[in-house]
């Protein structure tokens, strides 16, 4: 029965997730077409991929079909992202750039607003200026722009288009070709907007456009820059004093770098270029030079491409050989010499032989390559290159001279050199074979017959090597020559390559050959490497043009169970499992089970094929009549027929056919089974008796049911739907990022928006514990989200919580301790478990979590300063870490984002543990170890952005403009104030006195520290009374209650746009959060301190115990240097503490009178219990030590602390439905928040602190 059904299998019946990873690798776009004509459905998918990159030859009559491509009902108009415009090669080329202007005009009126992402313009005529206009003010997306010459000067004329900065907003990419004064202006304008470059590409055309600009005024000189870089890059003068930019790329080309290489090295940071291209550039051995001091060498340079015609001293050559020597971990490496007398030292190409995979190297001695032969390398530096560059995918050199008609003993040679490399993909000879000893010269085709059976004996040669090694030979193309067509779309003569291929002869013996393929269509050649591969890989040497990376490194590595078998994928493979680009392919739902599915159906095919019996029409078996009607039919009240889906009548309307509504069923309800759907859904389904671990019957039961249902895709689909999603990130970045300044939000809005928690469940459990940690200390912002069916499934905000924490236990799975690749975000997940156990009052998941977060930093070197070494216990001898055996290359190396990541996350650890401490926990249960002399602390995190923080790079903050850091590193130093009281409490224990001589000058050094944080706060972060305090000095808003119908009068800026654009409009609400957080913390430290000095000194005058042992002081003499300070007065000290007090009092008025309600709800719970703590505390003492200003304001704390005391959620239950309380009370809840505003504003009409007399 199961081999029947398998056999019926076809390829329409399968999901349209599994033809989308067929598609996928479908690359040839004629064969994409012929998929787009076969039906509705394929076409849906395969335009996708067809209109990514778009290129049209315009200027000719074919103009006019233009019209059919532009039709609004092109689906796959929506998808173009880039855009490649050339002039059609016509005889009649009269007007032809008029018609050219007019048809780009037409394309640029008729395409989608906002999705190109790249638009270029390949001939050197000028483009239309108008053109230009209208382009910028519809495309306000794009990644890549080009400064070219233009019709006519409009740059002043750019810069007043609406929402000018928004065409520059998502810039990476600069393509720069001046030709002109009016061009550089152009540029200028495009260097100077563009804040966000990844890649710079400088072609200087002044030869071609026979410029009237002179030379030596274009190019840099001994007495300063010149025109290209002082007008180019004027905004950045003096170059000395600007900070460079940080560029991933940067093409030079036919720039004068003799004297300009120290320019540019003044305003480009090369330390972070990952790949440099420099083409035709004289002077560029100045460049390397450069490039070759320690301070400018760059650190992760993955490819260097150098195209030079050397002098006669060969200068360039000998600068590259330093270079190279210089430099480590190149991957990709072309060299093109001309005027050469050798080619580059073979020293300088082994030293990155652990990471080169394409190497190219030409060189010629005469500057036209006709003349003279390439170089060839000697025998031993080939075979050594071979033997040592293990990785190499792709070689491009020169082989000794061979003719076709036999082989030369050194061509043998090199070829057996070639078996040293197992991963060799694509090889190319770039010298032409002979015919020798034939004299005449042979036909063409004769000549490629006769070369193609050269390429099969390579082929050959590279199986047998790869046989003996007992490995599969990977090599996959053999051509010959070099092209000269490689900008162009045209093949070229002066190349031929051929691909390998099998023949099988009549005995059945399976053979390699040689297939001769044009170079265009090289492109779209799909090799299949290995057997073991999981999918056709396109070697590095066809991947023409540029390729598209994000702006932030990835920053949450996949887990290795995220991929099936991991360890069989080639690295340049793992990555084909995504979409790519990512946002414009639908998601695919379960990448491991779509693929055991789609290797499921590929055997019944292929079973089909090989085993299935004859089948006569008569034993055809029907389709499966449907079980009901699709949802148009069944609302329509139509009959359906059984073609679908989609069915005739979906089909003939146009509208997609879907099986979303509910079944029902007829007679009575079945109760039982709507309760297990229930429990279902709520993820608390039953079992059939007791579970104990130790019963073998129900771990059986476990193993079966996991054998028999394959796991539930985890996505963040199983929290809440994307719009709900979305707000809720939102939410979390607004609300919660203030006082938790992580995960980095760029690199993880750009990991959302490609969906990586369906690939990677470390990033999934992140998200999880996020929106755990949002809901459950802000519980009725995200149910203001939550559509009426979410409010069904989640009647609480417990039950979301509880929901996000089995995804994200789900998500990381056992084990995910043992990881090799544990991070950062890791801490982070553990970290917001913990804070969400605190919120829900579940203690023992705060200290689990907490205490886990401690441990991740700890294991990743975080928990320390950068410059103290990470300690290898493998290490001997004395002072490992800084002995004379230390070995710094061993240390753990990581990016900026990480760094700064940990530190922040240390310090809000160390916040969260020292609040512990003070609300009464002991030191005993989360321990922060102080800072020594050997071991210090991290340092604070820089006070800048998260946009300004790249991986390899950080940016200045704005001018004037205040981070989000500032505030966080202020409450931190308010906690590090106390450091020697917790040192000496450490030592001796809380609340013991010991020596009360010292302990009054820790107490008052503390205090006097504390006091001094807020010295220099920004005017942002400060509450000021008597009413000044508000948005920028502006009169308060008023307070709405926090329900859905007032959201757009209480946060009307941030319902303006959602998303990371967002973050002007969010910093106001998130510097009130902090200030809140600032001044909470700070007088709960100033009271806390206060009241041990008055506990301390109670126990001092009962004290009449003898006095203490020479033993206790000798340990409390080693604490002086805690309190270096002189003690003052013990009675002037206490007098200070009286008054301080008072003034403890004053502060907590001013800030329960002056903060916000909007900003004190996201942090409610642990702002609440600050505050009463302070208050029952002043409210305790006995009345005759209260001070003036208790007494004269017990009124209004009284009042105060019962309405506080009525929002904290002092209990889970209380916030429980399923409790015997019932469900929460959310108009009381509102109440409350309602009192404490009336009795707000009635102590601000009193005059506040300064209204009594």
């Amino acid at each position: 029965m199961g081999s029947s059904s398998m056999a019926r299998l076809q390829f329409m019946d399968l999901s349209v997730d599994i033809k989308t990873l067929i598609v996928q690798h479908v690359i040839r776009p004629t064969d994409l077409k012929n998929l787009c004509l076969v039906c509705k459905q394929l076409h849906e998918i395969s335009v996708r991929s067809l209109y990514n990159t778009v290129a049209l030859d315009i200027g000719s009559p074919s103009d006019m079909k233009l019209g059919a491509f532009l039709n609004p009902k092109n689906i796959g108009l929506k998808h173009v992202r880039q855009l490649d415009l050339y002039l059609a090669d016509v005889l009649d080329k009269c007007n032809q750039l008029v018609q050219a202007n007019f048809a780009i005009r037409m394309i640029l009126e008729l395409l989608p607003e906002n999705i190109l992402e790249k638009f270029s313009w390949h001939p050197w005529s000028p483009f239309s200026g108008d053109n230009l206009i209208l382009l910028y003010k519809k495309q306000k997306r794009m990644k890549w722009l080009e400064g070219i010459a233009l019709d006519r000067d409009v740059t002043e004329e750019i810069q007043k288009i609406p929402e000018f900065d928004k065409v520059f907003e998502n810039t990476k990419k600069l393509r720069l070709y001046p030709d002109s004064r009016e061009v550089l202006d152009f540029c200028h304008m495009l260097v100077r907007e563009s804040k966000k470059l990844d890649k710079i590409t400088l072609h200087a055309s002044f030869e071609e456009s026979d410029s009237v600009i002179p030379s030596r005024e274009l190019n840099d000189s001994s007495t300063g820059p010149g025109l290209i870089c002082s007008v180019m890059f004027s905004h950045m003068q003096p170059f000395a004093k600007c900070t460079p930019m940080a560029l991933k790329e940067l093409t030079l080309q036919k720039i004068n770098l003799r004297y300009a290489a120290d320019t540019y090295c003044k305003f480009i940071n090369f330390r972070t270029v990952k790949a440099i291209r420099i083409f035709g550039c004289a002077g560029a051995d100045a460049l390397f030079a450069e490039l070759s001091k320690s301070s400018m060498l760059p650190e992760k340079l993955e490819t260097l491409a150098f195209k030079h015609e050397d002098n006669l001293e060969n200068d360039g050559l000998g600068a590259l050989d330093g270079f190279m020597c210089l430099v480590t971990g190149v991957k990709v490496l072309t060299i093109d010499f001309r005027n050469a007398k050798s080619l580059p030292a073979s020293a300088g190409i082994i030293r990155h032989s652990k990471s080169l995979t394409t190497l190219n190297i030409h060189a010629t001695p005469a500057p036209d390559i006709d003349t003279y032969d390439e170089l060839v390398y000697d025998y031993p530096s080939f075979l050594q290159i071979c033997k040592d560059c293990q990785l190499l995918e792709q070689l491009s050199m020169a082989f000794p001279t061979v003719s076709v008609i036999r082989k030369a003993e050194s061509f043998v040679n090199f070829e057996s050199c070639l078996g040293e490399l197992p991963n060799l993909v694509t090889l190319n000879i770039t010298t032409w074979p002979s015919n020798s000893p034939s004299s005449p010269k042979l036909p063409r085709n004769v000549y490629e017959h006769l070369l193609q059976g050269l390429a099969t004996q390579g082929f050959e040669q590279s199986v047998a090597h790869a046989t003996a090694q007992n490995r599969s030979s990977r090599l996959a193309i053999i051509a010959f020559g070099s092209s000269d067509k490689v900008y162009d779309r045209e093949d070229s003569q002066n190349q031929i390559i051929f691909v390998k291929g099998k023949q099988i002869d009549p005995l059945g013996n399976e053979t390699s050959t040689a297939v001769q393929i044009g170079w265009c269509l090289r492109q779209f050649v799909s090799v299949l490497a290995t057997p073991s591969a999981p999918f056709p890989a396109t070697p590095h040497a066809v991947q023409l043009g540029d390729t598209f990376d994000g702006h932030y490194a990835p920053a949450y590595p996949a887990s290795p169970n995220s991929l099936e078998n991991p360890q069989h994928q080639h690295p340049q493979h793992q990555q084909q499992l995504q979409y790519s680009p990512p946002n414009i392919y639908p998601k695919i739902e379960n990448l491991d089970i779509l693929q055991q599915q789609a290797q499921h159906a590929s055997h019944a095919l292929s079973d089909q094929r090989n085993h299935a019996p004859a089948i006569t029409v008569d034993q055809i078996p029907k389709p499966n009549r449907l079980r009901k009607a699709c949802d148009s039919c069944s609302i329509r009240k139509v009959k359906c027929d059984e073609s679908g889906p989609p069915c005739r009548a979906c089909t003939a309307l146009e509208i997609p056919c879907t099986f979303d509504r509910p079944s029902r069923r007829r007679g009575p309800p079945n109760r039982h089974a709507e309760a297990i759907k229930k429990r279902r859904l709520d993820g608390t389904e039953i079992h059939s008796g007791p579970s104990t671990p130790a019963s073998p019957t129900n771990a059986a039961h476990a193993l079966a049911q996991l054998s028999s249902h394959p796991p539930h895709h985890l996505s963040a689909d199983m929290i809440a739907s994307l719009p709900t999603m979305n707000a809720l990130i939102d939410d979390f970045f607004t609300y919660i990022h203030p006082l938790c300044p992580f995960p980095h939000e760029p690199s993880f809005r750009e990991a959302w928006e490609r969906r990586e928690d369906y690939t990677n469940p470390a990033f999934l459990a992140l998200l999880a514990s996020m929106i755990s940690a949002l809901v459950a200390s802000f519980p009725r912002k995200p149910r203001m989200h939550l559509k009426l069916k979410a409010r069904n499934q989640y009647p609480s905000h417990l039950s979301l919580v509880e929901k996000c924490r089995e995804v994200c236990a789900q998500a990381r799975g056992p084990g995910y301790l043992d990881r090799p690749n544990l991070n950062v975000y890791d801490a982070c997940t553990s970290y917001f478990l913990g804070l969400t156990g605190a919120y829900i009052f579940q203690w023992r998941q705060l200290r689990l979590y907490f205490g886990e977060c401690q441990t991740i930093l700890r294991s990743l070197g975080l928990h320390k300063s950068p410059d103290q070494p990470y300690t290898f216990l493998d290490r001997t001898g004395p002072g490992d870490s800084s002995g004379s055996n230390f070995d710094p290359s061993r240390d753990l190396k990581m990016d900026n984002i990480t760094e700064q990541i940990g530190h922040r996350l240390f310090w809000t650890l160390f916040v969260g543990v020292r609040t512990i401490q003070q609300l009464g926990g002991s030191f005993g249960e989360l321990t922060m170890l102080p800072s020594t002399v050997t071991e210090h602390l991290p340092p604070l995190p820089i006070e800048v952005d998260d946009a300004c923080i790249y991986p390899q790079q950080i940016m200045q903050q704005e001018p004037g403009a205040v981070s989000t850091i500032t505030g966080f590193n202020k409450n931190v130093c308010i906690y590090n104030s106390y450091s020697a009281l917790s040192i000496a409490e450490m030592m001796f224990g809380i609340d013991q006195l010991y020596d009360w001589g010292l302990q009054q000058r820790v107490l008052d050094q503390c205090l006097q520290q504390c006091k001094e944080v807020l010295d220099d706060l920004p005017e942002v972060l400060k509450v000021l009374p008597d009413g000044q305090n508000g948005y920028n000095g502006q009169k308060r808003p008023p307070y709405y209650p926090p329900m859905p119908e007032y959201m757009e009068f209480r946060d009307p800026a941030m319902n303006q746009f959602n998303g990371p654009e967002s973050l002007e409009s969010r910093r106001p609400a998130q510097f009130e959060i902090q200030k809140a957080n600032i001044y909470v913390s700070h007088v709960s430290i100033r009271s806390y301190i206060v009241e041990k000095y008055f506990s301390l000194l109670e126990k001092h005058r009962e004290s009449t115990q003898e006095p203490q042992q020479p033993s206790h002081y000798a340990l409390s003499a080693g604490l002086d240097r805690l309190a270096p300070h002189p003690a003052r007065d013990p009675d002037v000290l206490e007098k200070a503490m009286s008054e301080e007090r008072e003034q403890v009092v004053k502060d907590l008025l001013i800030v329960l009178g002056s903060i916000d309600m909007v900003n004190m709800e996201p942090n409610n719970n642990s702002l609440t219990r600050k505050v009463r703590s302070i208050a029952s505390t002043l409210l305790e003492i006995p009345k005759e030590h209260r001070g003036s200003t208790t007494l004269e304001h017990q009124d209004y704390l009284y009042k105060f602390l019962d309405v506080l005391s009525k929002l904290e959620r002092v209990s889970a239950a209380g916030s429980d439905p399923s409790s015997n309380g019932g469900p929460v009370d959310e108009e009381e809840e509102l109440r409350h928040w309602a009192d404490l505003r009336e009795y707000q504003l009635k102590f601000q009409e009193r005059g506040g602190i300064y209204g009594f007399s």
